[in-house]
């Protein structure tokens, strides 16, 4: 079995491949919730004194607001840093760039519009799972590059299985009991229906058979004599289970987004911090993204900034005077719809478009990120990432 790693074992182990970890730690805390507490998405395990303050533990602080505040809006930063704050890409991607603040505009003009908000919601989690997904395979195929495993034949068995597992969960739940279970989830009108049911068999028919048929296709390829791919491998262990634990239960599905999404925060922290080492602090070249990339308390320091901009900013408090609106009950707003645990039905149209606006910066990573991560296609990204 060959081991060869993006950067080295331990970084690997614990950013790239061990990062699911914490979404088993958020789904623990979900379930520990549902066993101990009378209302586990209200209530607090306990309360927190420092001096003064008295912080409620419940799930909402420990697990979508710490993914929310420390991780998921940072990493949107981190996309910002490796592309407005460089000019050659600045200078090579100047359309995308421009195109990417159209974004903003999408979810304000769908609430407008009938049943909009609830169908720009549907598809934005859609937008987000895919995200995470394509960024899982990213890594994944750099596994193969990394380990010399792209022979055609094994590449189209591992893209098969790679997204046969982690989709048909989602249509798992859409299909499945759980769904009318999970708060927050807008009806679709499937249940009951004898269609449903079979997709939902068929589903699970297709995942448990074609994960017995990748294992029996490991066996066969070792039994051939060649070396086992390990780190992809791994990384399979590490991110199907938890996609497949996240819509087990009604729980854990209402947090679904910080529970799969976590993982990808913590790759794509480390992946961005390789690439600004090596981009913009070993050369003379942007000396505004070479200072966020100087030192990691630098870069971690500039993501929160950029988070508590979108907090606590004076655009907060000019917006808030100029609308008369808590603009803070509606920032928390876009994250519980983003998490899933807020229903937009249950806001005022101001409060939806204000949170739909919000949730533009998630979409202008989504879609930039799509644009600047093509290894086989940008030869800089693949020199920065170790794989040429």
């Amino acid at each position: 079995m060959t081991f060869r790693w993006i950067i080295d074992a331990r970084n690997d182990l614990t950013w790239y491949i061990g990062s699911a970890l914490m979404g088993y730690l958020y789904a623990g805390l979900v379930l520990l919730a549902v066993a101990v507490l009378p209302s586990p998405l209200e209530d607090a395990f306990g309360v927190l004194r420092l001096g003064g303050l008295e912080i409620p533990l419940t799930l909402n602080l420990l697990v979508y607001t710490t993914w929310a505040f420390l991780l998921d809006a940072p990493h949107l930063f981190s996309t910002m840093a490796r592309t407005f704050f460089d000019p050659e890409e600045r200078q090579m991607r100047r359309r995308a760039l421009w195109l990417s603040w159209g974004w903003f505009l999408v979810g304000p003009v769908a609430v407008l519009l009938p049943f909009g908000a609830v169908v720009f919601l549907v598809l934005f989690r859609l937008w987000a799972y895919y995200h995470v997904v394509r960024q899982h395979w990213g890594f994944f195929v750099l596994y193969k590059r990394k380990n010399g495993d792209m022979e055609p034949r094994a590449y189209r068995v591992d893209q098969w299985y790679f997204n046969l597992a982690l989709y048909l969960p989602l249509l798992l739940f859409v299909t499945g009991p759980v769904y009318a279970q999970t708060p927050g989830m807008p009806p679709l009108g499937l249940e009951g229906l004898a269609a449903t049911k079979v997709v939902y068999v068929a589903a699970w028919a297709v995942l448990v058979g074609s994960t017995v048929a990748y294992v029996g296709y490991q066996i066969w390829l070792r039994r051939q004599g060649q070396e086992l791919n390990g780190p992809k491998l791994l990384f399979l262990l590490s991110v199907v289970p938890l996609h497949l634990l996240a819509v087990s239960t009604p729980w854990t599905a209402a947090l679904l987004v910080p529970i799969i999404t976590v993982g990808h925060n913590l790759q794509y922290h480390r992946i961005v911090w390789m690439y600004g080492q090596g981009k913009y602090v070993k050369s003379n070249k942007a000396p505004l993204a070479r200072l966020i990339f100087s030192r990691f308390w630098v870069y971690a320091a500039m993501g929160l900034l950029f988070t508590l901009a979108l907090y606590r900013g004076p655009w907060i408090e000019w917006l808030q005077s100029a609308v008369g609106m808590n603009l803070d009950r509606s920032f928390l707003a876009g994250i519980g719809m983003m998490a899933g645990l807020t229903d937009p039905s249950a806001l005022s149209v101001g409060q939806q478009i204000f949170a739909t606006f919000l949730l533009g910066w998630a979409m202008q990573h989504y879609y930039l990120d799509a644009k600047i991560w093509r290894v086989s296609q940008d030869r800089g990204v693949a020199e920065q990432l170790r794989v040429n």
